[in-house]
C-alpha cells in the first residue's frame, strides 16, 4: 500500500478503513490509494479488480454475491460518517464548520484552525485524551474532592462570619 497522509485526528479512521480493506478477499486486489477532504469530510479512493463478478443489485440482499464495489462503498461511507463527527486536528468529537471549500470538522478547541494537515499537537501536552487527564487529576486530588463534597453535604455553605 502506498503512503497516505491524513490529518492527525483522522488517522484512526484511515487505519480502520485500511484494516477493513485488508480483510477483503485477496483476489480483489483491493487497495486504498488516496484520502482527501471533500466538503469537510474524509473521502477515500480505492482500486480493485472485480473480474467477471456481476453487480447483482437487482437481486434481494440475501441472494447477492460479495462484490468489491459494495465493499468500497461501505468502507468509504463508514469513513465519511465517522469523519463528519471527528475533529480533524485531535480526533475528539467535532462538528462541521463552514461550507464548500471552507468546510472542516473541528472540536471547540480547534475551531479556529484552518489547516489541519499543518497543525501539530503541542509537544508539552502530558495526556493524549481528556479521560487520561481527568484520571490523573482524580489520582492527585480525588481525596480533596471527596472531603469538599462531604463538607457541602454537612450543611457548610461556605459563608464566613
Amino acid at each position: 500500500m502506498s503512503e497516505i497522509s491524513v490529518a492527525h485526528g483522522w488517522q484512526h479512521i484511515l487505519d480502520e478503513a485500511v484494516a477493513e480493506a485488508a480483510a477483503l478477499p485477496e483476489e480483489w486486489c483491493f487497495e486504498i490509494v488516496k484520502a482527501e477532504t471533500v466538503d469537510g469530510a474524509l473521502k477515500i479512493s480505492t482500486t480493485y479488480v472485480s473480474g467477471d463478478v456481476p453487480l447483482d443489485d437487482h437481486l434481494p440482499s440475501d441472494s447477492k454475491l460479495p462484490h468489491p464495489f459494495r465493499a468500497m462503498m461501505r468502507i468509504r461511507e463508514a469513513a465519511r460518517q465517522k469523519s463528519l463527527v471527528t475533529c480533524e486536528c485531535c480526533g475528539r468529537i467535532g462538528r462541521l464548520v463552514g461550507s464548500g471549500d471552507d468546510a472542516r470538522v473541528r472540536c471547540a478547541a480547534h475551531v479556529d484552525v484552518v489547516d489541519a494537515m499543518g497543525w501539530v499537537p503541542p509537544a508539552d501536552v502530558m495526556f493524549e485524551t481528556d479521560e487520561e487527564a481527568l484520571a490523573h487529576f482524580l489520582d492527585d486530588y480525588g481525596g480533596g474532592l471527596d472531603a469538599m463534597q462531604e463538607l457541602s453535604q454537612d450543611g457548610d455553605d461556605d459563608t464566613r462570619h
